[in-house]
């Protein structure tokens, strides 16, 4: 009602159809409750963040990135000064993004014993899997075709 002035209740009373509120709810803008909740993964920590807020963080990182350019053009070593973290958004866990790493995480799921599976061990009893064709077939280096790929 306070973005477009349509009482959502008219859904439960009949005189609105279903899609139409749909579309409302789906065009809400991120200034909205409903938008900035969703935003905000339902932490009441995060409630309240709209463009603006996005915005200054947004100048922040900026500022500190200016700034930290200045500091490494002043001092000796340029290298011992780290860039500071961006400011931390509604709905981004920093920790797990750098920690995360898609292809060790496959690597590391529970796979079969050696002498149990053949094909992933291959005859030397080490891990390992065949490379697509159209992979190889980018790559000069390999002349076998499907030829395994030992990971270590």
């Amino acid at each position: 009602m306070r973005f477009y002035g349509v009482d959502i209740h008219g859904l439960f009373r009949g005189e609105l159809p279903p899609r139409f509120c749909l579309a409302l709810i789906e065009h809400l803008p991120l200034e909205s409750a409903f938008k900035s909740r969703a935003l905000c993964d339902g932490g009441v920590k995060d409630a309240g963040w709209d463009r603006n807020t996005f915005l200054l963080a947004e100048m922040l990182d900026a500022l500190q990135m200016i700034h930290t350019s200045f500091v490494r053009s002043k001092v000796k070593n340029p290298r011992a000064v780290q860039q500071p973290d961006p400011y931390r958004r509604p709905g981004s866990t920093q920790e797990s993004e750098k920690k995360y790493n898609p292809f060790s995480s496959a690597l590391d799921e529970d796979l079969p014993e050696p002498s149990e599976d053949r094909e992933l061990y291959g005859e030397t009893g080490q891990r390992t899997f065949a490379i697509p064709t159209e992979i190889l077939a980018r790559s000069s280096s390999t002349e076998e075709k499907g030829a395994p790929f030992k990971v270590s």
